[in-house]
């Protein structure tokens, strides 16, 4: 079968509405058609998109967290974190491109550009892994390249393909650019879309519109379920990978991401050990215990209590007068008590006693104690240093 033609496509066109339908995928895997690109420099290119499906995947997933995911936050803290991670300005818009150019290259695929998107975030943070940024022409820099598809650490074993072209590797293919193509792949779907002059897998223009093409191939309907599924699985043959990608791009299409600057690279997400997905579930309920914990205000009061001058007096009086750097706040004299207590040796804090082995203290030293204790907004300076000098 002849592959669809493209009808060219316009620059100013190249933002479209955001379409809130999330696809899902399906077509069997048959002989595919090499990807070509009609236009010229002024206008882009515009993509062909085969009749039939590719019959390689796209991208390869190990078995390890995929590279745009962090391993600590792992997939259910990635999806919470979509808002406040945002797309870089440069990705969202080719996100969107690859929408409109699918859209005139074959209007019964009904990609939508959340779908890309999903895939950009899971492949690569949308140009952001391994210390890169996205550029204003949207070009990962200074590069992705994914680890030697040598067969070990869970990746398939693919012997170079591309001497080395794009993944600048001459012995095993590597997986290039933001959305993580194999060589042998790139060469077969790869457009120029931005109209540079060049078909490259680091820039995220000439990426997202061949993960669009590769996408489309064939007959299926991305705006069903069975259709974006069974064509995101030929992508990248994993179970899990394609339910975390329809998950995001599900949170995409209900508007769940800000658009952020281009040129910034991303930190890895860091969680709480709590939700550290690279510990035991056993260590993670262990930290939670022990963050509930930690979390829980101490009480105010008198005597024996955080705050009321716990700590008995000389022995620690630089560092811990009493006990009033401790939780929760009793009133003035207990404060007092608690301060008295630490400063002058006494081994009683709350509110204080005439049985007590308490020294007085001189105006000075009431002052320099209380004038701390004002400066923090814990109590009034001239009543606390009437009740310490007494």
């Amino acid at each position: 079968m002849a592959a669809r033609k493209l009808t060219r496509w316009q620059k100013a066109s190249a933002i479209a509405p955001m379409v809130v339908l999330v696809g899902a995928w399906g077509a069997a895997l048959t002989n595919s058609a090499l990807a070509t690109a009609s236009g010229d420099s002024d206008n882009g290119a515009v993509p062909d998109v085969p009749a039939n499906p590719f019959d390689q995947p796209a991208s390869v997933q190990t078995s390890t967290t995929p590279t745009g995911i962090d391993s600590k936050a792992g997939n259910v803290n990635a999806i919470s974190s979509l808002s406040t991670n945002g797309i870089p300005a440069a990705s969202l818009l080719a996100y969107r491109r690859a929408e409109t150019l699918l859209g005139k290259a074959d209007s019964s695929c009904n990609l939508p550009w959340p779908l890309i998107a999903a895939i950009g975030r899971v492949e690569s943070n949308h140009g952001r892994t391994g210390g890169n940024s996205v550029n204003a022409d949207g070009v990962s820099t200074p590069g992705i390249y994914g680890i030697p598809l040598n067969g070990s650490n869970g990746t398939a074993r693919i012997s170079d393909t591309d001497n080395g072209t794009y993944d600048n590797d001459g012995v095993w293919d590597r997986a290039v650019g933001p959305m993580q193509f194999i060589p042998g792949t790139w060469k077969l779907v790869g457009v120029d879309s931005d109209g540079d002059g060049s078909k490259n897998p680091q820039d995220i223009d000439d990426a997202a519109t061949a993960a669009g093409v590769y996408l489309c191939a064939g007959s299926g309907d991305l705006s069903t379920d069975s259709g974006a599924r069974s064509s995101v699985h030929r992508y990248n043959n994993s179970d899990e990978y394609v339910d975390l990608v329809l998950q995001i791009a599900a949170q995409y299409a209900k508007g769940e991401f800000t658009q952020s600057q281009n040129g910034y690279s991303t930190s890895p997400v860091l969680t709480s050990r709590s939700n550290d997905q690279t510990l035991t579930s056993k260590q993670r309920k262990k930290a939670k215990k022990e963050e509930t914990e930690a979390s829980k205000p101490s009480s105010g009061g008198s005597g024996t209590t955080p705050g009321g001058g716990t700590t008995p007096g000389g022995e620690t009086p630089a560092t811990n007068p009493g006990g009033s750097t401790g939780g929760g706040l009793g009133g003035v004299e207990d404060i007092v008590g608690g301060v008295v207590g630490g400063l002058t040796g006494g081994t009683t804090g709350g509110t204080k006693d005439s049985s007590d082995p308490v020294t007085k203290l001189t105006e000075a030293e009431a002052t320099a104690t209380c004038l701390a204790l004002a400066l923090g907004q814990l109590l009034n300076l001239p009543s606390c240093v009437s009740n310490l000098m007494k």
